[in-house]
């Protein structure tokens, strides 16, 4: 059972639901980013992008897939298009990151391509502490028997995590423009 002894957040759930754009596919679908919380005892979860059809993780969407320079990603509507596939995707290769500016594949973004930077490098930093936090706590992800007791450092787990608590989720829901 994953359960931190040594952290206990002062608020275990922010909840929000911010409007990003709506998708440039003629679907009309809205397109949001959704809040954080304290999941199973052990780790914060959050930065959800949801639309009618999908749930994912906002790294996912926008910190994980690369495009044709090895930055974010080339196909722009695979995240979000429901009837995505390599030969009706849209490419991408400007030499731009698509994810540089909501406008290459949201109709009505509701941040500048300034302010999008700000919110992307500030989700990048949450999932690098989560992670970082988990493998103080447990070893890493998916831990297994055999961990030398160096490993593991509940309290740098705890210090990491109270920082994403009150240092990058605030910022994060600053940067989206709401009250804290």
């Amino acid at each position: 059972m994953h359960t931190d002894q040594n952290y206990k957040p002062e608020k275990q759930y922010f909840p929000f639901k911010v409007y990003l754009g709506k998708l440039k596919d003629g679907s009309n679908i809205n397109v949001y980013l959704t809040g954080f919380k304290w999941d199973c005892g052990w780790y914060w979860g959050g930065g959800y992008i949801e639309t009618v059809d999908m749930h994912t993780h906002f790294g996912g969407c926008f910190l994980d897939t690369v495009d044709v320079r090895g930055h974010s990603l080339g196909n722009f509507v695979s995240p979000w298009y429901k009837g995505y596939s390599p030969e009706t995707a849209t490419v991408i290769n400007n030499g731009a990151s698509v994810w540089e500016d909501l406008s290459l594949f949201l109709d009505f973004p509701q941040f500048t391509p300034n302010e999008w930077w700000r919110i992307k490098d500030l989700y990048k930093q949450f999932y690098i502490y989560r992670d970082a936090a988990e493998a103080f706590q447990y070893g890493g992800h998916c831990a297994s028997e055999g961990r030398a007791s160096d490993e593991l450092k509940p309290k740098m787990a705890a210090l990491i995590n109270k920082h994403i608590e009150t240092v990058i989720i605030p910022e994060t829901m600053k940067a989206l423009k709401l009250a804290v």
